[in-house]
């Protein structure tokens, strides 16, 4: 009994060693923890499976881009600096279909993410020792929501790379690499334009750091022109193309008229839920503020769920106990990254992603925390690994109860090219529908659909149609006609529209509904019917049950 005793012990004292010294070589640990989330990322890899959403935006701004060998004329797509970057590799591809190019774009993404391992653990390391900075850049790569959102090909990943980068070069005591924090802060404003957001703290922070220094005033304006040189050039081509700056034209035009006009004027936007004509809430700045200050602090505790809930809010107290320029700096960024983050939840618009820009400020946090427990506990090569795993499966954990049904995706897929080949207008069926625009796309390639006359929003042929507040079926045809509605999609699921499951199970009672595909009889596991609608035939029915 002593005898295995003493070999457990003794192996603990070997890994513990072993651990230990793999830590004390920051460069071998983060190659290590990144090919591990490079090939957690690889594994739920969606393959067969296209871009959607925001994301076939920038895939088909990217592909017009490669095909033309400029920015797209009259295509206002806002912060389009991440589907520029994506066209050169587009253009330099041998591969020519919309499924390689979902590939790349997703690939690019999965690296990035990856990549920002680095600019994380050198961040942390401004404030922890080296050991838990590297399980703070732990966090970030594995955390599952990072992950998840690195599968989207969209821009929140390349944001947050740069916006790391920035954050430790401003960070820096070297007034040199802080000028150079302008430059990268340049980048990540071309990425998302709500970037430059991070203008304002940099200025004041440099002021209040650097005033003393000999030439200030020329440092001064030699990182704003830093700023301003980088970012020109992208904003001149943008007003060339589009008429447009893609910055400062998309926070007046949008965001600060949107605020004037319609929360502080309190005048209904006719095509806002929240803030339209049938809003019951007078007082709109109130009711701005309130949804605002509600979903920000739901969503920040939400997107700490499951690993960074054990960390970060421990760490934000003991890290609020500095008071160096390090400890300012990280506070007074994270205040104004919140703030178009504030904006989009007073809108109403809930989605985690806008809050995915303050991991690495949340990395910055845990690490302190884990510096706390790691300076009490002797072992700490055993602690570091016990760590280690614990984030692993927390991370996996999490992504297999998210993990999406690829099989279900696939067909899903399949089936939208078979509505895109018949259809012209269908009834929105979320969220299967989201895979029509996507078919159309795969429909025309190479061709792609371009923007209508707002510049904003692809032209698509398929008309999808809310059935939402319609509780018959003949009220939304005869709505729908002029819309464009040719054809009803049903699959029966409870989520949907009671009427439109009614036709699934009951077609016969239908007389109008022309059957046109079934996938169960191409053995589908999702089961799908289409029916053209006979509007003649429909038209009859009416007048015979009125």
């Amino acid at each position: 009994m002593a005898k295995n005793l003493n070999q457990i012990i003794s192996r603990f004292e070997i890994i513990d060693k072993k651990v230990s010294l793999i830590t004390k070589n920051p460069i071998l640990f983060l190659i290590g923890i990144g090919v591990i989330g490079f090939f957690v990322r690889t594994y739920y890899f969606p393959w067969d499976i296209p871009i959607i959403l925001d994301g076939l935006d920038y895939l088909s701004y990217a592909v017009v881009m490669s095909q033309e060998g400029h920015f797209p004329t009259g295509w206002d797509l806002s912060n389009n600096g991440w589907p520029s970057f994506l066209s050169i590799f587009f253009t330099i591809s041998n591969n020519d279909g919309l499924i390689e190019f979902s590939h790349i774009q997703r690939m690019l993404t999965v690296i990035i993410s990856v990549l920002t391992v680095i600019p994380v653990y050198l961040l942390c390391a401004r404030f922890v020792s080296k050991t838990s900075a590297l399980i703070g850049a732990t966090l970030f790569v594995m955390d599952p929501r990072i992950i998840i959102n690195s599968l989207l090909g969209i821009t929140e990943t390349s944001f947050v790379f740069v916006g790391a980068i920035a954050l430790f070069l401003f960070s820096s005591k070297d007034v040199k690499v802080v000028s150079a924090s302008f430059g990268i802060l340049a980048l990540f404003t071309m990425i998302r334009y709500e970037g430059i957001i991070l203008l304002i703290p940099f200025l004041v922070l440099y002021i209040i750091r650097f005033r003393h220094q000999k030439k200030f005033f020329l440092k001064l304006l030699g990182v704003i022109g830093i700023f301003i040189l980088i970012l020109l050039p992208m904003a001149y081509f943008r007003i060339q193309a589009t008429g447009n700056d893609g910055i400062i034209s998309e926070i007046s035009q949008g965001g600060a008229n949107y605020l004037s006009k319609h929360i502080i004027q309190g005048i209904p936007d006719k095509d806002d839920p929240i803030y339209g004509p049938d809003s019951i809430e007078e007082n709109k700045i109130f009711q701005f503020i309130t949804l605002g200050s509600t979903n920000l602090i739901k969503y920040l505790g939400w997107v700490m769920i499951p690993i960074f809930i054990f960390f970060v809010p421990i760490g934000f107290f003991i890290f609020l106990q500095n008071r160096d320029e390090k400890t300012k700096i990280m506070i007074l960024s994270g205040i104004f990254l919140l703030i178009p983050v504030f904006y989009a939840y007073g809108r109403g618009i809930e989605e985690t992603r806008y809050l995915y820009v303050l991991f690495p400020i949340f990395c910055v946090f845990s690490s302190f925390t884990i510096m706390r427990f790691e300076n009490k506990i002797q072992k700490k090569g055993i602690f570091i690994l016990f760590l280690i795993c614990g984030i692993f499966i927390g991370s996996v954990a999490y992504l297999e109860y998210k993990k999406i049904d690829y099989v279900h995706e696939v067909e899903v897929f399949s089936i939208a090219k078979e509505i895109v080949k018949i259809a012209t207008g269908v009834n929105h069926f979320p969220p299967e529908s989201t895979y029509i625009h996507v078919a159309e796309v795969a429909k025309k390639w190479p061709d792609i659909p371009l923007p209508d006359e707002t510049g904003y929003n692809q032209l698509f042929e398929i008309k999808k149609i809310s059935p939402e507040n319609y509780f018959l079926l003949s009220e939304f045809i005869k709505d729908s006609k002029e819309k464009g509605l040719t054809h009803i999609v049903v699959d029966g699921n409870e989520r949907k529209s009671k009427f439109l499951n009614e036709i699934f199970f009951n077609d016969e009672n239908y007389p109008y509904l022309i059957k046109e595909f079934d996938s169960i009889e191409k053995d589908y596991k999702y089961h799908v019917k289409i029916y053209k609608i006979d509007y003649e035939k429909f038209e009859e029915f009416l007048k015979n049950n009125p």
